[in-house]
C-alpha cells in the first residue's frame, strides 16, 4: 500500500468518525425528545381520561342512574 493510499485511507477514517459523532448525538437527542413526549402524552391521557369519567358520572347523576 503506497503512503497516499494510507493517507486517503485515514482521511476517509476522519471523515467517517466524524459522520458517526453527528449521527450518535443526533439519535441522543431524538431518544431524549421521545421521551419527554411519552410523558406529555401520558399526561394529557390522564387528564383526558378524568374529564371522561367526570362527565360520564355527571351524565349518570342527570339520567337518575345513581
Amino acid at each position: 500500500m503506497t503512503e497516499a493510499e494510507k493517507i486517503a485511507i485515514t482521511k476517509y477514517d476522519l471523515y467517517y468518525e466524524s459522520r458517526m459523532t453527528k449521527v450518535e448525538s443526533a439519535m441522543e437527542s431524538l431518544t431524549y425528545e421521545v421521551k419527554e413526549i411519552r410523558k406529555e402524552m401520558k399526561s394529557d391521557f390522564r387528564w383526558i381520561l378524568g374529564m371522561m369519567l367526570a362527565l360520564l358520572t355527571l351524565m349518570a347523576h342527570g339520567f337518575k342512574w345513581f
